[in-house]
Formats: structure tokens, sequence, C-alpha cells
């Protein structure tokens, strides 16, 4: 709150004299109100790593996306490199380095994303086998039922961001060497994406 000094000349008469009189009052004033500022806008989000739909019925590809600059053509002769990432319903995530391990020996994996495969899986919950064998001290060993899960798979050229192949496979029983239990009841093992069949799906536009 600021003072202001008002400064006012009275003319009083007294004993038929004009008198100047000079009154000093102080009056208050308001403060100034601060200009209320808006709030920043929230920062955007982050891209997703690759442009895989969201979902495998969509047919529509996501921009911008962590791949953007890290796509190169296919040449005419391969091998042409891949990118492989697996959405579900904890998002996307890149298995590059698993599926590679699968590629036909000497496969390089130099140089710029060709090929982008994306993988959907589904759990169907049927029971398709079992895992055994996992001891447990002072129990006998335990059995654990593997339930099925349909796998849909999209590959797309990197740079075109054209669909090449769509395809489904059902997943593969995998045995972990150790398995999760609630109140000693073993939580079922979902059977995995068949990497190897996957691979050899992908050849030809590996190499073409």
């Amino acid at each position: 709150m600021r003072r202001r000094l008002v400064i006012t000349l009275l003319a009083v008469v007294a004993a038929g004299v004009v008198v100047a009189a000079v009154v000093v009052t102080s009056r208050e004033e308001p403060s100034p109100v601060a200009e209320s500022k808006a709030p920043p806008p929230p920062p955007a989000p982050e891209p997703p790593v690759a442009f895989c739909p969201e979902t495998a019925a969509s047919d529509r590809v996501r921009s911008p996306s962590g791949l953007d600059g890290q796509t190169g053509p296919r040449t005419p002769s391969g091998p042409h490199r891949l990118a492989y990432f697996v959405v579900d319903d904890k998002g996307m995530s890149d298995f590059t380095g698993t599926a590679a391990q699968h590629l036909p020996m000497g496969t390089s994996q130099e140089g710029k994303v060709q090929v982008v495969v994306c993988e959907y899986p589904k759990p169907t919950n049927e029971r398709v086998g079992t895992c055994d064998g996992y001891e447990r001290k002072g129990k006998p060993p335990l059995s654990v039922a593997v339930t099925g899960v349909q796998y849909t798979y999209k590959a797309y050229d990197a740079e075109s961001k054209r669909l090449l192949d769509t395809f489904v496979l059902p997943g593969v029983r995998v045995c972990p060497r150790s398995v999760t239990t609630f109140d000693d009841i073993p939580r079922a093992i979902e059977a995995r994406s068949d990497y190897s069949a996957v691979i050899d799906r992908l050849l030809p536009h590996l190499r073409m």
C-alpha cells in the first residue's frame, strides 16, 4: 500500500486579511493488483518408440515416433536391418535385440532401420500345455499350466511406412527357470512369441 501526499491551498479570511494556508494531508492508494499469469502449458508427451499402430486392427501408423530420422530405404539386395516392437496393454517395447538373435547367421544389423515389425499379443486363456518339475522345499515338484496367446504381426517398410505383410501365429510353450506363486498357487505361464517362425516368415522382406 502506498501513501500519497495531497497538498491543498486554502484561502482563509482573518481580520479582513486574506491569509493563504497550506494544508498537507495524506491519502493511501490501493496497491496495484498484480496481473495473473496463465500457467505454463504442460510438456508435450514423449513420442512412442516406433510408429506401430495402437492395435492390430488399426492401419493408422503413428507420427511422430522414436524412429524418425533412424530409417532408410531398402536397397535392391538385402539383408535389411530389422527393428522389432511389442505392443500390449503396457504400451510399446523394443524387442529388437531378442528378435535379432533368431536372424540367420551373419545377418548384419548395421545402418538405418529398413524393416519394422509390430507384434500384438492376445491371450486366449486356453490351456496349451504345462511346465513341470519346479522343485519346492519339502513338497512335491510343481507343475504349472501354460495358457495360449495369439500373436498378430505387422511388417512395414521402415522408410515409407508401407505395410509389407500381416500374419497370425500361435504362441509356443517356453518354460522359465522359476515360477511365481501366490499362497503356494502358481501363476499360469503365457505362451511366448515364436521368433524363429516369425523370422522365417519375414525372410523374403529382409532379403529383397
